[in-house]
C-alpha cells in the first residue's frame, strides 16, 4: 500500500504525546534497519511484510508516528497493536479515523467523530482502507 498514514494520539480534542513504550513493544522486535538521523525505522514482517516508519522517540514519548510503504497482512496487526497500547487512532488520507477502541470516540477532534471506525486486527484496518 503505497501512501503515508499518522497516527496519533488525542486528549480532548486536542493532539497529545503517545507512550514511547507502545512503539518499542509492537515494534521494535521487527526492526531490521534504522537511521536516526531521518527518525526512520524500517520493520520486516515473518509473512514478508515491511513497512518505513518515521517517529522522534524523545525520552519517552513521541508526538506522532508515520507509517509509510507498508504491506497488509502482519505489519497491519502491529500497527493495531501499537494504537491500542498508545491509546491513538489512525489517520488514513480520505478515510475514516480508525480508533482501537470506542471510548477514543469522544477524544478526537469533533470533525473526525462521527465517521471513525473500530480496528480490533490488521484485516479489519485493510477492509476500511480497501473500501475509502
Amino acid at each position: 500500500m503505497g501512501y503515508d498514514m499518522f497516527v496519533q494520539r488525542f486528549q480532548q480534542g486536542d493532539a497529545a504525546p503517545i507512550a514511547g513504550e507502545a512503539i518499542r513493544v509492537a515494534f521494535e522486535p521487527h526492526v531490521d534497519r534504522r537511521e536516526p538521523d531521518r527518525s526512520y525505522w524500517h520493520i520486516s514482517a515473518k509473512d514478508g511484510g515491511t513497512a518505513d516508519l518515521y517517529a522522534v522517540l524523545g525520552g519517552e514519548a513521541l508526538d506522532s508516528l508515520m507509517i509509510s510503504r507498508f504491506s497488509p497482512g502482519l505489519v497491519l496487526d502491529m500497527l493495531v497493536k501499537f494504537i491500542g497500547l498508545a491509546d491513538a487512532v489512525v489517520l488514513p488520507p480520505g478515510c475514516p479515523a480508525l480508533l482501537a477502541h470506542e471510548g477514543q470516540r469522544r477524544h478526537l477532534p469533533e470533525e473526525l467523530r462521527a465517521d471513525a471506525v473500530v480496528v480490533q486486527a490488521g484485516a479489519d484496518l485493510e477492509r476500511v482502507l480497501q473500501s475509502c
